[in-house]
């Protein structure tokens, strides 16, 4: 599979409902995110691509990511 989304460089402790519904809040960080992929029983999994999501900005003082991701079952 093929996969792009959104990860976070550290959980949040409490959650907006707004950023929330922007998949901000819920984004994991990558290495739960990549962990999460293996746990559901992929392999080979690797970083296509790793992008700044706002470019220079943090939200709620995290950084954002986009990955596009690649994994095998």
């Amino acid at each position: 599979m093929v996969i792009s989304d959104l990860v976070t460089d550290r959980q949040l402790d409490q959650i907006d409902t707004e950023q929330w519904c922007s998949c901000i809040d819920g984004a994991l960080t990558e290495e739960k995110y990549i962990e999460s992929i293996k746990k559901a029983g992929f392999q080979d999994v690797s970083i296509l691509d790793k992008r700044a999501y706002m470019e220079g900005e943090k939200v709620n003082g995290r950084k954002i990511s986009s990955l596009v991701i690649k994994a095998i079952k």
